[in-house]
């Protein structure tokens, strides 16, 4: 009996080995089911991710192509009327045009995505401008340049005159122009040339407004006025008397400024609210170039350049 419980220790020794084995397989195998999922979660996550990340691009390239897409204009021209045509893929918040540099028209949009409206075609040539904006604050601009004949072009010329130039592809018949309420005067076109007239008229004093008339062989008429202020140049007289020059000018209102220069000098004289100025101007002995300009507060001004010989 003795033996039996001596040997019994030892036996529990030994067995001691076999567990500690099972117990380091056993931390290796759930080590690696551990690994193994979270290598299935991190690739799970990735292609959530990279799924997520196509569908947003997928769902923001067409909300981005729309945002930048313009609106479609299309104007076609017909018996003197241009048709406007704005197609957009959003509501139409305002729409307006001009023609030249006039004040701007406004069309009514209703917020609809689509819109037409017919406008006159001027005379002339004339430059068309339309502005499109939509819901979102985005505007498009719209400029062309029409032309329809005859055409008339009024100038100022260097001499305070008005220069009428009508010309037209076709023949003109006249033209017939009138100062405010004045009886109209008529020119005819010269048969030599009938597709351009020109004519020189004075202005009035004061405030005017000119108003042309042109009529073709096809008798398609264009009108055209002007608002232009008739403004009298003042009188300016030069003499000499012995070493001396006398500049003298004259205006019915009042001369603003007198300027001149003799053989490069410039000198000045102020009007100091004076009809009539009268100056001596003593001048070298031999040949001397003199250059006077005379300005009335009208604006009106007179100018002239004189060669003086003083022997």
């Amino acid at each position: 009996m003795n033996q039996i419980l001596q040997t019994q220790p030892v036996n529990q020794h030994k067995s001691s080995g076999p567990i500690e084995i099972h117990k380091i397989v056993k931390f290796f195998v759930v080590a690696i089911i551990l690994f193994a999922v979270a290598i299935i979660s991190l690739t799970s996550y990735a292609m959530v991710s990279n799924k997520e990340e196509k569908t947003t691009n997928k769902t923001n390239t067409p909300a981005v192509a729309e945002q930048n897409e313009k609106p479609e204009v299309d104007i076609t021209s017909q018996d003197k009327i241009l048709t406007i045509n704005i197609t957009h893929t959003k509501p139409l918040s305002k729409v307006t045009y001009k023609w030249n540099e006039e004040n701007e028209n406004e069309i009514e949009t209703n917020n609809q995505t689509t819109l037409t409206q017919e406008i006159p075609l001027p005379f002339g040539v004339n430059t068309l401008y339309v502005t499109v904006t939509d819901e979102v604050g985005q505007e498009t601009k719209f400029k062309k340049e029409y032309t329809l004949e005859p055409i008339i072009d009024l100038a100022i010329t260097p001499e305070n005159k008005i220069k009428i130039t009508v010309e037209d592809s076709s023949n003109l018949n006249y033209i017939s122009y009138a100062w405010n309420n004045d009886e109209e005067q008529q020119e005819v076109a010269n048969p030599e040339d009938a597709t351009r007239i020109e004519k020189e008229i004075d202005i009035p004093l004061g405030q005017n407004t000119l108003k042309v008339q042109a009529v073709n062989a096809n008798n398609e008429v264009a009108t055209k006025e002007l608002e232009v202020k008739g403004i009298k140049k003042p009188v300016l007289t030069v003499t000499k008397d012995g070493d001396n020059i006398i500049l003298k000018a004259e205006d019915e209102r009042e001369i603003k400024i007198i300027y001149y220069t003799l053989n490069g000098q410039k000198y000045q004289i102020n009007g100091n609210n004076r009809k009539v100025i009268e100056y001596k101007q003593q001048i070298p002995k031999g040949e001397s170039d003199l250059e006077i300009s005379v300005e009335n507060i009208d604006g009106g001004i007179v100018e002239r350049k004189i060669k003086c010989v003083n022997n």
